[in-house]
């Protein structure tokens, strides 16, 4: 019987998902890169993207990640697990403020790299298929070492976290019936009532159980219970619409275990393996002056014949499906499909044209060469966007050149009366998703508020950089900064999506109607303008820019015949 670990993680919407992976901490003594084979490697500041995630893709021979910062590099390098965005990675300190901000392209070249394998059928739970991203973490060290000059050490630190003890009238369990087995646990969900949920363990150490709570907090969770036994127990949560973040979880897994388990769950600092960062440049080294030659762009995937039909109005808009050697692309218009195969940062940068194309959605079927893996292409960005980019030369005539365009109604940032608080000049900077450590959220179930996020030691240039990434499809290009305040801040925003906004006045207008009010109920909610006004101090305005564009010299509205 093999041992589970089990998390329970709940996300924003208050739905119950099983994570099956806690976060590693750091080596004592990290491997430092040793030298090998000179690296072929590409490395470059990554270019304006509206995004504050990064990627990563394996294909043949060649390995990408995509605006990544430092920060992430160590995760990924040195495996510490990736962290949501709106919770910060006590296992990394130190360093400068701007690793967890400048972001960087990374492209590698490695002779024995193969695109990874999908299994067949149901996987072997006692033998997982090996990470394939193990393979990668050795190089991304080396990367780290020789281009960024990055060097750390492990230590333990007093951090945020928390220390389970041993209540004063003693613990509230059960020695295991039989102790030689090995430990499981097992969550379930009660289908009556969804809220309710329960987590059954047999043979199971507190140090094992505690140690598995780690996403169930919103820092790491220590065991000083000094139980070492092996036990069968029970723990029943309730995890109903007013747990919305992780320090609300930790609040109703605390009053259980005390409750049920005998155990006294504490916050405050307690030593933790840290990985300190000591030193790391900002700018890497050069890349070779023969890159382009050592590390060519990928060969254009061929693919035996595509097929374009009118899509079904039922069908899922914007989807891409593998199976076999065959991808869907389904119910795409044309805008979609330009979008994603020039990778541009919105629709908007397609200028004049985005008028003229048409609404008409299309599903594309692509046959790839029979030996060829649908779903290993279906994870490389580049091939898909080179793939989907041929079909449209070749099926929709497709002419075009880059350049620029005035943007009738680009944004830019005005300051009016600042809200903000002076950030410490000496912290780390970011923008993340959710609100700041030890805030309550504003978004939640029911809540009116459907988008939040909260930056720490940012110019307004930066937090400008950032807008179009967290506005997502509230703002259709970069904002320009022209605040022309000096310094860097710390604030907390939420609002509104324009489209719900839009969507309950509309159904507040028709309630009305029906109940023969002249006057329809006021929506609870602030616009994206509205909320930077009232919580920032600034103005978020329209205003005529010039920005790049991807000018369509010729296209056909109706694709060639299949």
């Amino acid at each position: 019987m093999k041992a589970i670990r089990l998390a329970v993680a709940l996300l924003l919407a208050s739905s119950v998902s099983m994570l099956l992976a806690q976060t590693p901490v750091p080596a004592k003594n990290p491997a430092q890169p040793t030298p090998a084979e000179p690296l072929i490697v590409d490395v470059h500041s990554a270019p304006y993207r509206p995004k504050i995630v990064y990627k990563t893709n394996i294909s043949n021979q060649r390995f990408d990640m995509r605006n990544a910062t430092i920060f992430d590099m160590i995760e990924f390098a040195y495996a510490l697990g990736e962290q949501d965005d709106d919770r910060e990675n006590a296992a990394i300190v130190g360093g400068p403020t701007w690793i967890d901000f400048d972001r960087f392209d990374v492209s590698a070249k490695i002779p024995s790299l193969k695109p990874p394998t999908f299994p067949v059928g149901l996987t072997d739970t006692s033998n997982p298929p090996t990470n394939p991203n193990d393979q990668m973490r050795p190089i991304l060290k080396r990367v780290l070492a020789e281009r960024f000059h990055l060097k750390v050490h492990t230590e333990d630190r007093p951090l945020p976290g928390y220390a389970v003890t041993v209540a004063n009238g003693g613990p509230k369990l059960t020695g295991a019936k039989t102790p030689t087995d090995a430990s499981e646990c097992h969550g379930a969900q009660d289908k009556s009532n969804p809220a309710q949920y329960t987590i059954t363990c047999t043979s199971e150490t507190m140090a094992q159980f505690i140690a598995a709570r780690d996403q169930d907090f919103p820092h790491p969770i220590v065991d000083r219970t000094g139980l070492t036994k092996p036990y069968d127990f029970t723990l029943k949560l309730s995890l109903g619409p007013d747990v919305h973040t992780r320090d609300d979880r930790a609040r109703v897994f605390a009053d259980a275990f005390t409750k049920q388990l005998g155990l006294v769950v504490t916050r405050g600092n307690v030593p933790q393996p840290s990985m300190v960062v000591d030193t790391v440049n900002r700018t890497p080294t050069a890349n070779s002056p023969d890159i382009a030659k050592l590390l060519p762009a990928l060969a254009d995937l061929e693919f035996e014949v595509a097929t374009i039909k009118p899509a079904a109005d039922n069908e899922p808009q914007d989807t891409i499906r593998p199976a076999g050697s065959q991808i869907t692309f389904r119910a795409f218009n044309m805008q979609g499909l330009l979008t994603r195969a020039f990778e541009l940062p919105t629709g908007q940068m397609l200028g004049d044209a985005l008028a003229t194309l048409p609404p008409r959605r299309y599903t594309i079927v692509v046959k790839l060469p029979p030996d060829i893996d649908a779903r290993a292409v279906s994870q490389d960005p580049d091939q898909i966007n080179n793939m989907l980019q041929k079909l449209l030369i070749d099926r929709f005539q497709l002419k075009y050149h880059w350049g620029q365009w005035t943007q009738p109604d680009a944004y830019v940032l005005l300051a009016g009366s600042p809200k903000m608080k002076k950030a410490d000049p000496n912290s780390r900077s970011f923008c993340k998703f959710g609100p700041a450590d030890g805030e309550k959220p504003a978004r939640y179930a029911n809540s009116p508020f459907d988008t939040e996020f909260h930056c720490q030691n940012v110019t307004m240039a930066q937090f400008a950089d950032r807008v179009q990434a967290i506005a997502g499809s509230e703002v259709k290009n970069r904002v320009a900064d022209k605040t022309g305040l000096a310094g860097s801040y710390n604030f907390t925003v939420f609002f509104t999506a324009g489209r719900t906004l839009r969507a309950e006045t509309a159904a507040a207008a028709a309630e009305a109607k029906q109940a023969g009010d002249a006057t329809p109920a006021p929506v609870v909610g602030l616009s994206m303008e509205d909320a930077f006004r009232k919580e920032l101090g600034l103005r978020l305005e329209k205003k005529p820019l010039i920005l790049p564009s991807l000018v369509l010299d010729h296209f056909e509205k109706i694709p060639t015949d299949n």
